[in-house]
């Protein structure tokens, strides 16, 4: 039996190896089939460690590179959560709105025309804690502050994008607090979410961390997760990904 152990780093030598095994493995599969997935290997992209951070998804796979090191990593929500947020650092994503993204998105910043809080937002009406209601606060202040700016400069793409997403989010309110400012009991949908999509990411992120560490590391640090979840990387050392 063979011994379980932490995941170790591996080189490129590792993955093209690997990949010469798979498609041995592939050519006793159906003729067609087999001709279908030898195409897709072949758009897979080198495992060169000298290239820069790469996040791709490929054939049920994520191939991600980070500061010299290559890993192979099968595809799960978590990871898919990570690739929107990567994708976009220092935007904030409601987690209905990641809950409601197809998992086989061909865009990881695909998304709705009509505003940042898509209407995952309204699927159900759920009940705020304390926690929930200081985020919305925080986050009604931030994009107002946007908006100011964007009135500055005239950008008038980026106050239509601003109000529509503090129209969404003051009509979500409006639904789940009462008169007075009661707090309606009604399903805890939104903390379902939380609960799940932060689940989904600590898992993928800490997976990452045991095939590289160094980008495990950094994911812990530069994450948000919550009602709304983001990624802020170092504003000094910013990293490019590719997708």
């Amino acid at each position: 039996m063979k011994k379980r152990g932490r995941h170790r780093i591996r080189s490129a030598d590792y993955w093209r190896a690997y990949y010469t095994r798979k498609q041995r493995e592939w050519r006793a599969v159906h003729p067609r089939t087999r001709r279908r997935q030898k195409q897709k290997i072949g758009d897979w992209p080198s495992l060169t460690t000298r290239e820069g951070s790469l996040f791709l998804w490929q054939n049920d796979y994520w191939i991600i590179r980070y500061h010299g090191h290559a890993a192979l990593l099968k595809s799960t929500r978590g990871l898919h959560y990570l690739a929107v947020l990567l994708h976009d650092p220092g935007r904030e994503f409601h987690v209905r709105e990641l809950l409601a993204r197809p998992i086989d998105a061909s865009t990881p910043g695909a998304v709705a025309a009509n505003g940042r809080v898509t209407g995952g937002l309204y699927a159900g009406v759920p009940m705020l804690d304390a926690r929930a209601k200081a985020e919305y606060r925080r986050r009604v202040n931030d994009l107002r502050k946007d908006l100011n700016q964007a009135e500055r400069f005239n950008d008038l793409q980026r106050k239509t994008a601003v109000r529509n997403e503090l129209h969404a989010i003051a009509d979500h309110l409006a639904s789940a607090v009462g008169l007075g400012g009661r707090d309606r009991k009604t399903s805890s949908g939104a903390e379902r979410a939380r609960s799940a999509v932060t689940k989904c990411i600590k898992q993928a992120v800490k997976k990452i961390g045991e095939a590289i560490p160094s980008l495990g590391y950094h994911l812990a640090t530069r994450i948000k997760t919550g009602y709304f979840c983001s990624y802020h990387p170092h504003p000094d050392r910013p990293v490019a990904w590719k997708f």
